[in-house]
C-alpha cells in the first residue's frame, strides 16, 4: 500500500466506509449514504484494461515519447494495484447519496 501511496502521490486512501462517513459529515447529504464493495465484479476487468493500452495506442502515438515514458512507468502501479485488489488492500467502492438542498444559491447548481 506505501508504494501505491508514493507511486500517486496521495497521502492515504479512505475505507469505502471511511468514505462514506466523511461524504455524510460534509452535511452536504440529504439522509444517509449507501454504499457498496464492486470489488468482485470489478477484478476481472484489470488485465483487459492493461491489455487496451497495448492494442489501442492511440493514446501513446497521440502525446509522444513523453506520453510513451509516463505509460511505460505507470505498469508496476497499475499491476501493483491491481494485485491489491486481489489481496483485498483495496477495494472498489460505489456510493449512493442524495444532495441536500442548500438555501440562498438558486438554481445555481442546475445552471452548472
Amino acid at each position: 500500500m506505501r508504494q501505491l501511496l508514493d507511486q500517486w502521490s496521495h497521502p492515504k486512501f479512505a475505507s469505502i466506509e471511511e468514505f462514506s462517513e466523511l461524504l455524510e459529515a460534509t452535511g452536504l447529504t440529504d439522509g444517509p449514504v449507501t454504499t457498496a464493495d464492486w470489488s468482485k465484479e470489478t477484478l476481472p476487468s484489470w488485465p483487459d484494461s492493461i491489455w487496451q493500452g497495448v492494442a489501442r495506442p492511440a493514446g501513446l502515438v497521440k502525446f509522444g515519447i513523453p506520453g510513451l515514458i509516463k505509460s511505460l512507468r505507470e505498469v508496476p502501479t497499475i499491476l501493483l494495484m491491481w494485485l491489491a485488489f486481489g489481496v483485498g488492500l483495496c477495494r472498489f467502492g460505489m456510493f449512493r447519496a442524495v444532495r441536500k438542498e442548500v438555501k440562498g444559491f438558486g438554481d445555481i447548481g442546475s445552471k452548472l
